[in-house]
Parts: structure tokens; sequence; C-alpha cells
């Protein structure tokens, strides 16, 4: 999305906003944030509250915490209900990707049973979610809109200002829980690291200079886990991230941040894994896998950003 030159605001799909629009929209999903959160906390019992336990993400069922995460509940008309009564518009509530209408003319909830976590662009403004359902698989959930689109936005930025802003190192996952994870390790190991997630396509150009806009550090890390197409995916990841940060490291783990830290509570060990991660150039990408080379499967590369 860019300024246009009448005052209102461009989107990639073509539509175009005033500012008004636009700031309307925002505020939309402002307060479809804070309804999910609400909605969270009230519901101690659900399937939401046991994965987040289950995941080592009781945390984020507190008040104080870093991430901010929110549910959808499993009843069609609850954030509809609740945002009409504030004052939105359905248009402001189709437009913003939050409702939708039904074959019979009905305004339903768009997003139902989920855990919904807030994506933010290069304004840190709120112009979407990713949603995680029973399945436990993360995806961003909101349609391509005026205010967003998936692979223009990140969650976990806002969350961590402080820590990026002290310098802490970017540490890129597949899956939101690790995220949460690697915050709650850099918060007892004086700030290092920031858990950033990425969904479904990966991590776009995109993506990676809005990482690079907040980070304060030239090295970023990457984790390689989960099966084998996830693990290439995520080292393919060098080749945009090294666009924009001269040292690109990678971790490889058979399993998430989190299931790690639920499973053994290696703290210690984990923290040391982060603390020495190697170049992600020295992963080669063929074939659909990828394999640690050894130094003389590589030429002298010129120096140059990412492979430092």
């Amino acid at each position: 999305m860019h300024d246009s030159n009448d005052g209102g605001f461009v989107s990639e799909p073509g539509y175009m906003l005033s500012l008004e629009e636009r700031q309307r929209l925002l505020e939309a999903n402002a307060a479809a944030a804070r309804f999910y959160r609400r909605e969270l906390l009230r519901t101690a019992d659900g399937w939401q509250s046991e994965y987040l336990r289950a995941r080592g993400a009781e945390s984020v069922l507190t008040v104080n915490t870093d991430w901010k995460v929110g549910y959808a509940p499993g009843s069609w008309t609850s954030l509809t209900d609740h945002l009409l009564a504030q004052g939105f518009s359905h248009s402001t509530l189709v437009q913003a990707g939050l409702v939708e209408w039904t074959a019979g003319g009905d305004a339903v909830d768009r997003h139902r049973d989920q855990l919904m976590l807030v994506v933010r662009d290069h304004r840190l403004s709120p112009v979407g979610f990713i949603g995680i359902g029973q399945d436990g698989r993360p995806k961003s959930v909101s349609p391509v809109s005026a205010i967003h689109r998936p692979s223009n936005v990140l969650a976990g930025i806002e969350e961590q200002l402080d820590l990026l802003a002290g310098e802490a190192v970017p540490v890129i996952v597949n899956d939101p829980m690790d995220a949460i994870a690697v915050t709650a390790l850099s918060r007892e190991s004086g700030g290092q690291w920031a858990g950033i997630p990425v969904c479904e396509g990966g991590l776009s150009t995109a993506q990676a200079r809005l990482v690079r806009r907040f980070s304060r550090t030239d090295k970023v890390i990457v984790v390689l886990s989960g099966d084998e197409l996830a693990r290439h995916e995520a080292a393919g990841y060098v080749f945009d991230l090294a666009l924009f940060f001269d040292r690109v490291r990678a971790v490889e783990m058979s399993i998430g941040i989190a299931d790690a830290v639920v499973r053994g509570g290696a703290i210690a060990e984990l923290q040391d894994l982060l603390s020495g991660p190697r170049p992600l150039i020295t992963y080669k990408v063929s074939e659909g896998k990828h394999e640690a080379l050894h130094a003389e499967d590589l030429d002298p590369p010129a120096q140059g950003p990412g492979l430092g």
C-alpha cells in the first residue's frame, strides 16, 4: 500500500481508501483484537487454554504478557454483535476482513473457534490475524484487503520492540508458540533474542525488510525444525535475509523450541544453542532437501551481506 496523490491510500489489489476509511479499518481490527483477548482470558477451561499450556505458553493466559494472544469464539456472531454495538458498520467490518456475508444474507464472524494473533504492517498498525485451530496449525486467516497482504505483515514485532531496540537478535521460526518460547528464554537471558514467527508461505522479501527495519543488529537466526519440507523452506530464507542482514545464522533442531522446553526443560542447553548458531550459508538446498556443507564444498565467497 502506498500514498496516492490525492491523500488516499492505494493497496496492491487496487483498493482506494481515504485516510479516514483506512483509520476506521485499523480501529476495527484493534477492537477485534481486544475482544479476542478478553474471550481468551475469560475461558480458562477450553481447548485453547489447554493447548497453550501443553505448548509451554501458559504465560499468555496472564494479564502482563508480551504476547496478547486472543481467542475467536465458536459462535456465529459474537464479534459481529460486539463491534456493531460499538458503532462499526457492516461495510467496515467486511472490508476489515472480520465479517462475511452468508448466502442467506446474514453477517457472521469470519473467524471462529481459533486462537488469534495480530499481524502488523510496517507502521505496526493492526491489519489482520494469524489463526490457530484445534489442529494446531498456524495460518494467515485474514483475507487480502485494502490494508492486509499476508506477505507484507508479521506478528511479534510490536510485542518485542524493547528487545529489538536493545539489539536482540531476531530468531525466525515457523510456529508462533516457538516465537513465544524464544521471548521467554530471552527475558531470562538478558534480552538476547526476539522470536519472529512466519506461517504457511514462509518468509518474503518484504517480511525480511520489516524485521530489519526494527532490528538494531546485523545478525539474524533461522531455526530449522520440523519435517524435511519445513527445514528446506526455512533454509531458503537466506536469500531474502541476506539482502538486509550481514550475518545470517542457523540453528538446526529435531523439534521446535517450544516443544523442546516442554519435553526437557533444558533451558541452559537451548540458550547455548541459540548463542552458537552456524552460518546459514553452510546449508545448501538441492533436490528438495538441505544438508550441511563441509569447508571444502564451498568456494571462498567474496565478502558481502549474509556471508560473514
